[in-house]
């Protein structure tokens, strides 16, 4: 049902109606923003990401061809301009010292709830699971997110579960 009232929203969108794309930001901006903020893990950068991308997803709106894959459209919108900062960070400040990608995943207290789990996550099994699950993209449009075939989708699902199997029987 939601997907299919976005398509309706995207193609009014696409027609000039403002009314329509507001309500389509309304729906999608929180999940957006959550998105960039699991990507990037600084509120400040998230928040300026998912500006940017609103941004350029009102103009470019009418580029999109698929109207009901507009969240697989707009993540991977937000991830490229996350590969952006992060690679202008790496110009700017070496790649040792890039702040916006933590070498470890956050050490949260010893919770043993499913977001603990996935955060201790490596980075690609992390971001595929909280698509995957959070986010209830279908594995295609996780593909088309992250840039990777859908075997590798499949393949970060099996090993994230694993793990996640194995860390919930500790």
């Amino acid at each position: 049902m939601k997907q299919s009232y976005t398509a309706l929203l995207v193609l009014a969108a696409q027609s000039g109606d403002k009314q329509a794309f507001n309500q389509l930001c309304e729906l999608h901006y929180q999940a957006s923003y959550r998105f960039a903020y699991k990507l990037c893990q600084s509120p400040q950068d998230a928040g300026d990401i998912t500006q940017e991308v609103w941004s350029k997803v009102a103009k470019d709106i009418r580029s999109l061809l698929e109207p009901g894959a507009f969240k697989a459209w707009l993540f991977r919108a937000i991830y490229r301009r996350f590969i952006d900062v992060i690679r202008r960070q790496y110009k700017e400040q070496g790649i040792a010292e890039a702040p916006l990608v933590a070498a470890q995943p956050i050490s949260l207290e010893q919770s043993l709830d499913m977001l603990s789990l996935i955060a201790r996550l490596p980075w690609g099994e992390r971001h595929t699971v909280y698509l995957f699950y959070l986010e209830e993209l279908a594995i295609s449009d996780i593909a088309v997110v992250l840039d990777i075939p859908q075997g590798t989708v499949k393949s970060r699902l099996h090993k994230a579960r694993k793990r996640l199997s194995q860390w919930a029987q500790q």
